[in-house]
């Protein structure tokens, strides 16, 4: 198991692999991207997207199936949450499904009330429109 970040040319793949899940896509504008392999082969991605200098987004965290069962997704959001504390930002936010709640719980992740509270306004939006287009509810959490 590896984990690096992706460069321009691996952008299609990642791009790819987004769209097969109706992920949105990334660009390496405000974005780290990491892909991790698992025996030299591509298994799977993440993503921190930068909404400013003190906020950013950890998601887009995707196994490829024939991958899953292998802890990828935990060394991957590891990795992940290491690089955005590297980074001193004040606000981590992350948007998963559910049933994912304790999975990133594990990382220090809080469920976020932002009610009455200041918000990311990007986030916020993102937040809105992912309950308006999964069928299965999504946490707007905070690290």
């Amino acid at each position: 198991m590896g984990i690096r970040l992706a460069t321009k040319n691996e952008l299609q793949w990642v791009n790819e692999q987004y769209q097969k899940i109706g992920f949105m896509p990334s660009n390496l504008e405000n974005e780290k991207i990491a892909i991790v392999t698992h025996q030299d082969e591509f298994a799977g991605v993440g993503r921190i997207v930068y909404l400013n200098a003190e906020e950013a987004e950890i998601g887009g965290i995707y196994i490829l199936d024939k991958f899953r069962g292998l802890s990828l997704a935990n060394e991957l959001v590891d990795y992940l949450v290491k690089e955005t504390k590297k980074n001193n930002l004040k606000e981590v936010y992350c948007l998963p499904f559910e049933e994912l709640k304790h999975f990133y719980q594990k990382f220090g992740f809080k469920e976020f009330d932002y009610e009455g509270k200041p918000i990311n306004n990007h986030i916020l939006k993102k937040f809105q429109w992912c309950l308006d287009t999964y069928e299965k509810k999504v946490l707007l959490l905070k690290l």
